[in-house]
């Protein structure tokens, strides 16, 4: 098992609009450099009722999320923009009147494998922190900023973090590129589709060996691309065909290769249930099959 083993690429994008109900947006992310430390300690609250001389039944409640950010340095423009201050000719002003915006927070950690794990809090406000400044003495003690926030979960969608493992089955490296560019979006909300069939469908005259080749339009999700989920029958009486699976680097075409030659003169069906995703989590619209006969 992977521990984490770094931290690096911090950043902060203002939360514009959380509608009830609706879709969340967010300001283009701004990195905040020298990241050291970040410490998330969800707070949550237990109940068990009793009955029967027993307990029957328990229910936890999530409360807010407390957000450590442990840096090499604030600068003045991120104080202000964090903390609802004022920056005026270089001047950061603070009044006691200052509101924090709401904003989102994202970062990746090194596992202890050589791979990523990216991470967004969803929304939160950070507060005024402790200062501590100290005379430099005969040895070098660094002085490093801390940022405390209370995050709270959206009340578009109830979301309060996000991840992804780069080592996981269904990452691909696209998700990891966009993760500091487009903040907690939904992302892709439409159902992938076939895009061809090789043999086509109702093809005829097709070799005993012949491999068969689905096209989706986009990137799928591997762990749905299994032989439960695509699979090879026969038209006459549905009896199933035992068949490997293999697919390309882009997630985008599968590779029926039946375990044995199939039988001549015979009609077959390349199943796809709607049990295939794509790696957003959109599902396969209807059950999809292509037919073709061999010579």
């Amino acid at each position: 098992m992977a521990v984490q083993v770094g931290l690096k690429d911090l950043y902060y994008a203002l939360l514009n609009t959380d509608p009830v109900g609706g879709t969340p947006t967010y300001a283009a992310p701004v990195r905040i450099v020298g990241a050291i430390k970040a410490s998330i300690n969800p707070n949550t609250s237990s109940e068990t009722l009793y009955a029967d001389d027993g307990p029957s039944e328990t229910a936890t409640t999530l409360g807010k999320i407390d957000l450590e950010l442990n840096v090499v340095d604030v600068d003045l423009d991120t104080q202000a923009t964090l903390l609802g201050h004022t920056l005026a000719g270089g001047v950061l002003i603070r009044k006691s009147a200052d509101t924090p915006p709401y904003v989102a927070i994202g970062f990746r950690t090194l596992k202890s494998n050589g791979k990523y794990r990216y991470t967004w809090l969803a929304k939160g406000k950070f507060e005024l922190s402790e200062q501590a400044n100290e005379t430099k003495g005969e040895s070098v003690n660094f002085q490093t900023p801390t940022l405390k926030g209370s995050f709270v979960k959206r009340d578009a969608d109830d979301e309060w973090e996000r991840h992804i493992d780069e080592d996981h089955v269904d990452y691909i490296a696209a998700m990891g590129s966009a993760w500091f560019t487009s903040p907690l979006q939904s992302g892709d909300t439409t159902p992938p589709t076939i895009s061809s069939y090789l043999p086509i469908d109702g093809a005829v005259g097709q070799a005993v060996d012949v491999n068969m080749v689905i096209t989706f339009s986009e990137a799928m999700a591997l762990s749905t691309l299994t032989t439960d989920n695509i699979f090879i029958t026969k038209v006459s009486d549905g009896a199933p065909v035992a068949a490997a699976l293999t697919v390309n680097a882009g997630r985008t075409e599968v590779t029926v290769n039946p375990t044995n030659n199939l039988s001549g003169g015979t009609e077959y069906r390349v199943n796809i249930t709607t049990a295939v995703k794509d790696v957003y989590g959109n599902k396969l619209a209807a059950h999809a099959h292509s037919e073709f006969t061999t010579t």
